[in-house]
């Protein structure tokens, strides 16, 4: 006579159903006992909260860590170490004082200096053009920079002008 065997879903179903039982009987006890920490937590003396260190966002604040950089609000795409000081003493080299406009050229530099690690001279001369089209564009540019705006708007921005942007021979170009 052949013996019945139970098939192997019929007592993997009846395990189951076993431990769910046995998790159900058990009683709450973490609940209970969560509850008593926090109300023994607010009972007691608060610890002081230290000041919370701001994350370190880049790479110069990971290598240098508590060594604040003194940043312009105005100029949030400033190169690292730049200030307007810089820029004014620059200025006053070349026989410039800085207008609003200049301030905007500069701007304009470090927001396509952002994007771009080495730009083209004809995106700083469209956005340039683009910026200052109401006023005249690259003629009135050239007449507030005339060292030109690219070349000299980056030395103030405190940029690398990019290649071909003065000439040795001739002297600025764009």
């Amino acid at each position: 006579m052949a013996v019945k065997r139970k098939s192997p879903k019929r007592a993997n179903g009846k395990a189951r159903r076993v431990a769910k039982k046995k998790a159900a009987a058990k009683p709450k006890k973490k609940i209970a006992s969560k509850k008593r920490t926090a109300t023994a937590r607010t009972k007691a003396a608060p610890t002081p909260q230290l000041p919370r260190r701001p994350v370190a966002t880049t790479m110069y604040s990971i290598m240098h860590p508590g060594v604040e950089l003194q940043s312009e609000p105005d100029f949030r795409d400033a190169p690292e170490g730049w200030t307007r000081a810089h820029a004014r003493a620059l200025a006053a080299a070349a026989g410039l004082k800085l207008t609003e406009d200049h301030w905007e050229v500069i701007r304009v530099l470090q927001g396509c200096y952002k994007d771009e690690v080495s730009p083209r001279i004809r995106l700083l001369r469209d956005a340039l053009e683009a910026r200052f089209a109401g006023k005249g564009g690259m003629k009135y540019l050239f007449a507030i920079l005339p060292g030109g705006p690219i070349a000299q708007g980056c030395a103030l921005a405190g940029l690398k002008p990019p290649p071909g942007a003065t000439d040795v021979s001739y002297g600025s170009v764009a």
